[in-house]
């Protein structure tokens, strides 16, 4: 059975809701249980940009772990514990490359360009301490990632 690809607007949602809950300086945030949130928050997790990951329900994380079934998918969440330093969130900018009326498609060449800090097309260099996502097979990998492996995909989020 094939896997559904990421949903531009899901991701979309997401970036806007993390953005959100940084320019509040909330500590943890609740969002959709779903493959897309789940493969994002576990990259943003390895890349250093949030300090924990838990699954939980509408009331928060879980102390007993439960497994989200057809009949209570619709309350489960994952919980993100947010990143700060001096006060500061670690993440200051989430910004959508591709959008769901113009998707960004990468070759192998593309990828290796974009992590070697060149600009391809309409996206800008990798700056420093930033990180570009993209899908291949239904797949999230972060841009050096995907060089390292020779991929190529769709351009998702970056994050800075």
């Amino acid at each position: 059975m094939p896997v559904a690809p990421t949903s531009l607007v899901t991701l979309s949602k997401l970036c806007a809701h993390l953005k959100n809950c940084m320019n509040v300086s909330l500590s943890k945030t609740a969002v959709p249980y779903n493959r897309t949130n789940l493969q994002v928050a576990i990259q943003l997790y390895n890349q250093g940009f949030i300090s924990g990951i838990q699954k939980g329900s509408n009331t928060g994380p879980d102390l007993i772990p439960t497994d989200a079934t057809p009949n209570n998918i619709n309350t489960r969440r994952i919980w993100l514990d947010l990143k700060y330093r001096n006060n500061l969130p670690v993440i200051t900018n989430l910004e959508m490359i591709s959008k769901p009326s113009k998707k960004i498609e990468l070759s192998t060449e593309d990828v290796r360009n974009l992590a070697s800090g060149l600009k391809v097309r309409r996206i800008d260099q990798l700056q420093p301490a930033e990180c570009i996502f993209i899908e291949h097979e239904n797949e999230l990998y972060e841009i050096n990632e995907a060089a390292k492996k020779g991929l190529s995909g769709k351009a998702l989020f970056r994050v800075r």
